[in-house]
């Protein structure tokens, strides 16, 4: 479980409208270069919020369809879904990004009525291992979003 001054930092900036900076926050407690907040648009994912830890100013990137990325596992199953290393995980085997995307983790944003509508995660172009910290974290970002603001 994450320390308690991590998610009242998480809370706090959500409170204030600081979504991005929630992202940053997170982002330099993982070990993931990229940060991001999406929303799902039937078959298309939609940035909505982006880190990138080598490019902090780097733009959102583009819309992709869902099927490209490993947000379409988070959406299918309403849950967490993490990779450390693509290319070990025979889950990616057929995966469009395994080879550019080696690492993932990622929750669901989900409404009232149980429908996911998002996701919020960490990737890497590398291999990067997942902590339970950043599961649970990430849990706490999209829990204070559906709360704060029915993101």
């Amino acid at each position: 479980m994450p320390n308690d001054q991590a998610i009242a930092q998480v809370h706090a900036l959500l409170e204030r409208g600081a979504v991005r900076d929630a992202l940053i926050y997170l982002n330099g407690l993982s070990g993931h270069r990229f940060t991001s907040l999406y929303r799902f648009d039937d078959d298309t994912l939609r940035s909505v919020e982006f880190y990138d830890r080598e490019h902090p100013d780097q733009p959102r990137p583009d819309d992709i369809p869902i099927a490209a990325s490993y947000c379409v596992f988070v959406r299918d199953s309403h849950g967490v879904f993490h990779t450390p290393d693509a290319l070990l995980d025979a889950r990616l085997h057929d995966h469009p990004k395994r080879a550019t995307v080696r690492a993932y983790c990622g929750v669901p944003l989900v409404d009232h009525a149980g429908r996911a509508y998002g996701s919020v995660c960490h990737f890497d172009v590398a291999p990067v291992p997942t902590s339970e910290d950043d599961i649970a974290l990430l849990q706490v970002l999209a829990f204070e979003l559906q709360a704060l603001y029915g993101l």
